[in-house]
Order: C-alpha cells, then sequence, then structure tokens
C-alpha cells in the first residue's frame, strides 16, 4: 500500500516573483487611477510652494505637543464665553439666508461705489431729498429701508 500523505507544502512565490506581481498590479491602479494620481501630485506641489506641507509634517511629527499646546491655550479664562457661545454661534450660521446675505453684501457694495463715486463733499438741501424720491432707485432703497425697519422691530 501507498503510504498517506501527511504534509502539504504550499507553493511559495520566490521573491522576485512577488515583486514583479506586486509592480503589475500597482501599474494596474496607476492606469486606472491616473487622474487622481496627477490630481494628488498638482495638491501636493501646491501644497508644497505654499509651505503648507512642511508645516503639516512639522505638524504630524510633534502632534502631541502642538495639542497639548492648543488645549493648554484654549483652556484659558479668555476663551471661556467663546466656548460657551460656539453652539449657538454654529445654529445660527444653519439659520442664515446665505443668498439673500450675498444679495444684500452686492447691494451695499454698489451703494459704497456709487457713494464714493459722487464724493463725500457734495451737500444735499431739502428739497434734494424732496426730488431723490421721484427717483424709482431711490424710492426702492428706502422703501426696501423701511420694511427692514418693520420687520427687525417686530416682536
Amino acid at each position: 500500500m501507498a503510504k498517506s500523505i501527511t504534509k502539504i507544502k504550499k507553493y511559495e512565490k520566490t521573491r522576485e516573483e512577488q515583486v514583479e506581481s506586486d509592480t503589475a498590479e500597482v501599474r494596474e491602479a496607476v492606469a486606472d487611477n491616473k487622474e487622481a494620481i496627477l490630481k494628488g501630485i498638482n495638491l501636493l506641489q501646491a501644497l508644497n510652494e505654499g509651505g503648507t506641507l512642511d508645516t503639516a509634517s512639522a505638524f504630524t511629527k510633534t502632534k502631541k505637543e502642538a495639542l497639548e499646546n492648543v488645549v493648554q491655550e484654549i483652556s484659558k479664562d479668555r476663551y471661556t464665553p467663546l466656548l460657551e457661545n460656539l453652539p449657538e454661534l454654529i445654529f445660527l450660521l444653519g439659520e442664515i439666508d446665505v443668498k439673500a446675505l450675498r444679495d444684500l453684501s452686492n447691494r451695499l457694495n454698489q451703494g459704497l461705489e456709487a457713494m464714493n463715486a459722487d464724493g463725500p463733499e457734495q451737500k444735499t438741501s431739502i428739497f434734494d431729498l424732496a426730488k431723490a424720491l421721484k427717483d424709482p432707485e431711490i424710492n426702492r432703497s428706502i422703501t426696501m429701508l423701511l420694511q427692514f425697519l418693520r420687520g427687525m422691530g417686530q416682536k
């Protein structure tokens, strides 16, 4: 009778075969993700040019000491009101209508540009104000201001 098999020896790749297999796998991954890799390289280049990469590297190497310093600094009494109000501030930011705020900001900038263009030395009389109310743009602005004040004064 034949002898029973008691040991099964697994085929193990040689070091050269494993390196060749790994290299082929990496080449495939690079080919499949070419755009992402190039964008990553561009991002790293921009971070390096701005000095941010050095900062991030230094922070990573000394993160324990850096975090201890941040926690120690933020634990000071002068930051207590900020930390207490931070959640409310975050909720407030969530409630703000950003589109309306952007529109208001654009209108404020236009008003500032017009104000600077006319010059601050120009004087306005009561009759000038009465004539200005006939201008549709001024009338619209005054109406908006009055509506704003009404809305702000409501309980």
